[in-house]
């Protein structure tokens, strides 16, 4: 997933049927690259239709029964950096992210984005940097600009 390096790139999960913020948060922030981490994936599969010119990197959550599209996790390079994108429930995330950690650096991830628990998350352990937006459905998102700086937002 490449488009230069001052791109704009949305990091955003568990909208739960709430496309009214989604469509709001892609019309203020105008992304060249959405990240969605799960939890009502066919809400991210509207918007890449709606959006055509941006670019999509989607997983399904716990909730996603009917997404037989999407995957359980995703591994890609955005800037130049490793990404293993994953919505969490998988790997216990709402206790302990000691599994997740072991994936993500299995799998030689600099980033690590996911969702599940509804809240907002950023560290960085042993060089990998672990991102959580916190939940859309809450107005919770994140911005991540030129592969350089995060940034957490609420919409208004």
């Amino acid at each position: 997933m490449e488009r230069g390096d001052l791109m704009k790139v949305l990091i955003c999960s568990d909208s739960h049927r709430r496309l009214d913020y989604f469509q709001q948060v892609m019309e203020l922030e105008n992304p060249e690259i959405v990240i969605f981490a799960g939890d009502h994936s066919t809400d991210a599969i509207d918007m890449s239709l709606v959006y055509r010119d941006v670019l999509f990197a989607i997983v399904k959550g716990n909730t996603d029964m009917d997404d037989y599209e999407s995957r359980d996790m995703r591994i890609f390079d955005l800037m130049g950096k490793k990404v293993f994108l994953t919505h969490g429930h998988l790997y216990n995330v709402k206790q302990t992210l000691e599994e997740l950690e072991k994936k993500a650096h299995l799998e030689k991830a600099e980033i690590c984005v996911f969702g599940h628990t509804h809240k907002e998350f950023f560290a960085e352990k042993n060089g990998i940097i672990f991102v959580n937006p916190g939940a859309l459905q809450d107005k919770k998102y994140m911005l991540y600009y030129g592969g350089k700086k995060f940034e957490s937002k609420i919409l208004k």
